[in-house]
């Protein structure tokens, strides 16, 4: 298991200078790496972990990525306000109407600023979804990683998935029909109540295609395999915490 260093792939300066000092103030989780060597020209699925994830992925993840958004936060300042008051901030997270407002007032100032730094592709549930995939497509010809949150989050985030959209594999099967590459999808999970990310061994969707799985099956075994990545943090985190014990009373 290895910890690769950051890609010396370069975002603006001051996005860099940013994120040097956030990590200033916020901790870095344990990174599990199961791989000898991260692709640059892969995809990335991960948990949410509510606002957590996509920061602390932002922040530490050993592969510089270009992630997918909801459209309306690359949009203009009263589409992004909406998303965050009505749908993140109260639909996802629960928070009350007063701490939304308040919040997404503030957010929604600088985020697009943010996302821009970071070159967050929109995503969309109609037809602008080969938008979507066109864009996903020259960033992996670029060499830089695509990052998908895919699962569904209209209930709110929870630390066991219930279920994943199927964006992440209509990407990969995109790309194979266009290029002719099977791109590797890496799953991941990231536990902000165990400090640690665990980044699991790719998988192939052409192997899931040949044995006849539909594309909301292959999304279903995806969410499944990032379920035990928790289970395995869980694990880890809990035999950790019995040898100190044991340690302790010895």
């Amino acid at each position: 298991m290895t910890n690769e260093n950051h890609s010396t792939r370069k975002r603006p300066l001051i996005f860099r200078g940013f994120k040097k000092l956030i990590k200033l103030f916020k901790k870095r989780p344990e990174i599990i790496n199961l791989n000898d060597k991260l692709e640059d020209k892969a995809i990335y699925i991960s948990n949410h972990s509510a606002a957590n994830g996509p920061f602390t992925l932002s922040l530490f993840f050993p592969k510089v990525f270009v992630p997918w958004g909801i459209h309306y936060m690359c949009e203009n300042y009263k589409e992004r306000w909406k998303y965050l008051y009505y749908v993140f901030y109260q639909q996802k997270l629960g928070y009350g109407k007063v701490k939304s407002f308040i919040v997404a007032t503030i957010f929604a100032t600088f985020s697009k600023v943010l996302y821009n730094w970071m070159k967050v592709i929109p995503t969309y549930t109609d037809l602008r979804l080969m938008k979507t995939l066109k864009i996903s497509a020259d960033t992996l010809n670029s060499n830089e990683a695509v990052l998908i949150f895919p699962e569904n989050s209209d209930n709110g985030y929870f630390d066991v998935l219930s279920e994943f959209n199927a964006g992440f594999v209509a990407l990969s099967m995109f790309y194979h029909k266009k290029y002719n590459y099977d791109l590797p999808v890496y799953p991941i999970y990231f536990s902000s109540k165990y400090k640690m990310l665990l980044i699991d061994k790719p998988q192939y969707i052409q192997k899931f295609v040949k044995k006849g799985y539909t594309r909301e099956e292959i999304a279903e075994w995806f969410k499944k395999r990032t379920n035990e990545l928790y289970m395995i943090i869980k694990e880890i985190y809990y035999k950790r915490k019995k040898r100190r014990k044991h340690k302790m009373m010895s």
